[in-house]
């Protein structure tokens, strides 16, 4: 490992240099090192296919939440229409009444 200083501990580094040859060189250590790269290959393939079905799935529920949204507000459109309709209705109800009121005492 490095020291305070930054420098390299020379034992340290020809010691795991050794042990490196010598995995290297057992062939039964490099059949395991082999077979661990190829099952980390398919591990990282299945995780990018997972992670992009993920991610399909989740822009899919992001289209529908838009939709859910636009339909909201175009229900308070519409219920702020009908309130408003409501109300203009009662006041021409009103008027009429009032009209019928006017007639009968005019009568």
């Amino acid at each position: 490992m490095a020291d305070a200083s930054g420098t390299l501990d020379i034992q340290w580094l020809i010691s795991n240099s050794d042990d490196l040859v010598r995995v290297l060189k057992d062939p039964r250590d490099l059949n395991h090192l082999t077979h661990c790269l190829q099952n980390s290959q398919a591990l990282r393939s299945s995780s990018d296919s997972d992670f992009a079905e993920a991610h399909n799935l989740l822009r899919d529920y992001e289209k529908k939440l838009d939709a859910c949204k636009k339909k909201t507000e175009e229900a308070k459109t519409e219920a702020v229409a009908d309130e408003e309709l409501e109300l203009l209705q009662r006041e021409l109800d009103e008027g009429v009444r009032q009209e019928h009121l006017l007639m009968e005492e005019l009568r």
